[in-house]
């Protein structure tokens, strides 16, 4: 117990230590981002603006500034804004170059929930928070005041714009027109447009210098274009003109200074708001209230006040830059303080930890007997597990191989009964009294024994191969040579689909060493795959390759056929594995197959492929005998004919099965129609086959094909496979009964996987049944039998109308679609009141004269009639079987109220409800 709360003494007292060495006074970090984007940063008035921000930033230590330069390019500052929003900023400072395309960023931003504060310039959005900017339309009548003074109002003025489209331009020119409104005496005989800068400004005095020449004054709407325009008439002689710029920036070229020179005779100051915008967004973020609109206010600087305006900016200046020092000089005494305080608090903490470890080294030294001991517990705990382990590995390994050895040992027992049924097969093959369906049908069943035989093979090699137990003779082959052999039996194939089938080797003789009678397999299983999985008028080419400095040779054998997905590409050589989205699905041994004989060689296989693109298999084989044990290598060169009987069983897999037939019925109009589904062509073509007879047989190969089949001809009854490629029989089921026009047909499902699970599954999506394959034809034909008759005896004797059958002697499919589709829509909206003749003609795509017609003529029957007496047998199944009220059935059978049923069910029935449901009970307690 003392040693417990000697260590939560010790943990405690060392967490206080801890909040102590920690518990230094950071520096502030800054809290709030302060996204700032400027139309342009390259003259003297941004740049001061951009100054006046940092200084008052020196104020706010809480608040960082992100600084974005759009370089006059508005697409180029829309990008910038929208890369200050993705830097999570609280609120946005902009400064645009051009009111309309800015406005719609701008409003994105204000819809978001950030501040904007519009500096200088406005935008065309009413979705800011607050805009400042110096009064421009003043500024515009300062001037035009200034040079009627000057001119005594009378003389001729040239006007330099700046962008245009900004708001500066627009009120700046509208305040200067407005004021000389009161001068008739003064004309403006120019207005030039020099979007703020000096060389846009001399091209536009160069375009019209027969004004300039004869201007008494010019007045430029900032200092850059207004020193410009000084400098072209200086250059052309021009001495009688007067200039007037504004900004009345404070530095060297800028209005401050050309003022004092002589240069500019006036400039108004235009304030730059910078200051003014990190003052707002402060208050902004302290939830105070600011104005919408905030004007800074102007004076024009002349000779009479120049002196004084600079000598009161350079103190301004020297007292930000005093300020700038001892913000500077704090910041380093802050430092040195910090790191005084971790030195200390460092000394402090690391005498504690020393204390605190001489503290609980006693309680250490005294528990570490008592670990030691359970460490030697649990050593001894591990070690008695490891034997365990070890033990039940061993017996999990016995029962593995005994699973192999009964597999194995199964495999050989069925080549035994195969071979007996093959024999005679093939004998009665040979018959010449056998009709054409019988040779059909033995044909059948000798591919399928062929093809079981061949599974049955390769099972035996895999195993053989896994256990070490199939001998390799390898020999050294000439590859062209026996490749060429190998190709010689695909070529038919080759030319019957069209492929480009060859051989492209460049270096002749290539030799390798191989076991031919093992080898050849892999070439027959990689060959059948490409073939199979190659379209008509496709390619499949083989490369020969012995690589420089290599002994090893290179085979690839290259498809463009579907190639496979990423999915499948990873399980390609994995034992029994099958992709469910192949066309052609194989039983998952061949390319497992492939690589354990490849892997015996001491070679490789790879392969790559892409869906649509087609796949490339490469093979690498030892071109010398060094990887091999003596007894391995063959004394005497075996000969070069591959080709055996084992091949046929490839080659059959690589041709294209036989299409489906339609079959005829002989001329018989059958009663029953069903529709077979399944992607299997020789199983689908046999049981189309047996089946006609009985019924009108459709069969589709696909379950999108199986679909359009059944909304086509809208058969009695469905059989559906399970597994086929793309949609499968369970997506095929859940289509059919979420229709309305097949919902009401019956589907049996089949399926090789035996299994309670798919079972259930299927029966949960509302299959009719469920057959295993095999199957028993009888059975499968008593079950289609039997569904279809009790459905018919259900529909005649509960839910139905009068008889549904088709009553025309000249009937026919369409005929039957018809009615199916006639029935379905009324047996379905049974319980609707407000279900009327122009719902079913509308969902049938014709008109209410034509139903009735169609009706009429089919069923002998009025439609009003038909919908009646199916109300009323719907409301006798109700009434006998179950334990709704009679006004619950009215409702339920479609009619507006009980007294309406009552009355039309006496009519028909010759008794009342409540009478038929009583003699009904009395019936069945008899």
């Amino acid at each position: 117990m003392l040693s417990v709360i000697g260590k939560r003494y010790f943990i405690l007292l060392l967490f206080g230590v801890l909040i102590y060495a920690s518990g230094c006074r950071q520096e502030t970090i800054p809290q709030h981002r302060i996204g700032f984007s400027q139309c342009t940063g390259n003259d003297d008035w941004r740049r001061n603006m951009l100054t006046e921000m940092k200084r008052e930033l020196f104020y706010h230590p809480e608040m960082q500034l992100l600084y974005k330069d759009a370089a006059s390019d508005s697409r180029r500052q829309v990008a910038q804004i929208r890369e200050l929003l993705a830097q999570q900023i609280d609120i946005l400072v902009v400064s645009p170059n051009e009111a309309a395309p800015l406005a719609p960023v701008i409003a994105e931003v204000y819809s978001k929930g950030i501040p904007v504060i519009i500096l200088d310039r406005k935008a065309a959005t009413d979705s800011f928070t607050a805009y400042i900017g110096g009064d421009n339309y003043n500024i515009g009548k300062l001037a035009a005041a200034y040079i009627a003074s000057t001119l005594k109002g009378k003389g001729r003025i040239v006007e330099v714009t700046g962008l245009r489209g900004s708001s500066p331009t627009v009120e700046r020119h509208q305040g200067f027109r407005d004021a000389l409104a009161h001068y008739p005496g003064l004309q403006v005989i120019a207005t030039l447009e020099g979007g703020w800068v000096a060389d846009k400004t001399q091209a536009a005095a160069a375009g019209n210098d027969s004004a300039v020449e004869k201007a008494d004054i010019i007045f430029a709407q900032n200092d850059v274009m207004a020193y410009s325009m000084y400098r072209y008439c200086h250059d052309k002689g021009i001495t009688h003109t007067r200039f007037i710029g504004v900004d009345a920036s404070p530095y060297p070229d800028a209005g401050i200074d050309l003022v004092s020179r002589g240069v500019l005779s006036a400039s108004l100051l235009y304030p730059s708001g910078g200051k003014e915008a990190i003052s707002m967004a402060a208050d902004i973020l302290a939830g105070k209230k600011v104005p919408r609109n905030t004007l800074l206010q102007t004076v024009l600087i002349d000779s009479s006040n120049v002196k004084l305006m600079r000598l009161q900016i350079d103190k301004i200046q020297a007292q930000h830059q005093e300020i700038e020092k001892q913000q500077s000089l704090l910041q380093e005494q802050r430092s040195l303080y910090q790191d005084q305080q971790h030195l200390l608090r460092i000394v402090v903490t690391t005498l504690c930890i020393a204390f605190l470890l001489g503290i609980v080294l006693f309680f250490i030294l005294r528990t570490n007997r008592r670990i030691n001991r359970q460490l030697k517990q649990q050593r001894d705990e591990i070690l008695q597990q490891r034997d365990q382990l070890v033990e039940m590995t061993a017996k999990a390994q016995e029962a593995t191989e005994a699973k192999f050895s009964f597999f194995t040992n199964l495999s050989h027992e069925f080549r035994t009964p195969l071979t007996l049924i093959q024999a005679p097969l093939e004998s009665l093959m040979d018959s010449r009294q056998l009709s054409a369906a019988q040779k059909q049908q033995l044909e059948l069943m000798r591919r399928n024994v062929t093809h079981l035989m061949r599974m049955v093979n390769q099972l035996l090699e895999f195993r053989r191969i896994e256990s070490g137990k199939l001998p390799l003779i390898v020999s050294e082959n000439d590859l062209p040579s026996f490749m060429t052999d190998i190709m010689e039996a695909y070529k038919g194939i080759a030319m019957k689909k069209h492929i480009d089938f060859r051989l492209i080797s460049r270096q002749p003789g290539i030799k390798a060493w191989f076991d031919q009678h093992l080898f050849d397999r892999v070439l027959y299983n990689l060959l059948s795959n490409a073939f199979k999985f190659t379209t008509d008028y496709g390619k499949i080419h083989i490369y020969l390759e012995k690589p420089e400095h290599h002994s090893d040779v290179l085979i690839r054998i290259e498809d463009d056929g579907t190639g496979m997905d990423e999915h499948t590409l990873a399980h390609a050589f994995e034992l029994f594995y099958q992709s469910r989205n192949n066309e052609h699905k194989g039983t998952g041994i061949g390319l497992a197959l492939t690589r354990e004989i490849i892997a015996l060689h001491h070679g490789s296989i790879e392969v790559k492929s892409s869906k649509g693109t087609g796949t490339t298999f490469s093979i690498t084989l030892p071109g010398t005998a060094a990887p091999f044990a003596p007894e391995e290598i063959q004394a005497e060169a075996p000969s070069t004919n591959v080709i055996h009987d084992a091949l046929h069983s490839y080659i059959e897999d690589t041709e294209h099965p036989l299409p489906l037939t339609t079959g005829e019925n002989g001329g018989r109009e059958n009663e029953w129609s069903l529709l077979i589904i399944e992607d299997h062509p020789d199983l689908n073509n046999f049981l189309a086959d047996y089946l006609r007879e009985q019924y009108e047989v459709f069969h589709a190969a696909s379950g999108e094909e199986g679909l359009q089949a059944a909304f086509r001809h809208i058969p009695d009854l469905i059989l559906c496979d399970i597994m086929m490629p793309g949609m499968d029989g369970i997506q095929v089921l859940q289509t059919l009964k979420k229709d309305i026009r097949t919902s009401h047909i019956p589907v049996i499902l089949l399926s090789a996987n035996n299994s309670e699970e798919q079972r259930i599954k299927g029966m949960q999506h509302n299959a009719d049944a469920y057959i295993s394959k095999p199957f028993n034809l009888q059975y499968l034909s008593q079950s289609i039998s039997s569904i279809l008759n009790n459905r018919a005896l259900l529909k005649d004797h509960y839910i139905a109308a009068p008889d549904t059958r088709v009553h025309s002697p000249q009937s026919n499919k369409t005929d039957r679609k018809f009615v199916n589709d006639f029935t379905a829509i009324v047996e379905d909206n049974l319980g609707n009141d407000q279900f009327t003749v122009e719902d079913i003609a509308q969902q049938l795509n014709i008109s209410k004269m034509q139903l009735y017609r169609k009706v009429k003529q089919l069923l002998n029957a009025n439609v009003n009639d038909y919908i009646l007496e199916a109300r009323i047998r719907k409301g006798r199944y109700l009434l006998v079987n179950s334990k709704f009220s009679i006004a619950e059935i009215a409702y339920a059978c479609g009619f507006s109220s009980p007294a309406y049923f009552s009355t039309v069910f006496k009519s028909r029935a010759g008794q009342t409800p409540k009478a038929f449901r009583d003699q009904g009970s009395k019936k069945a307690g008899e």
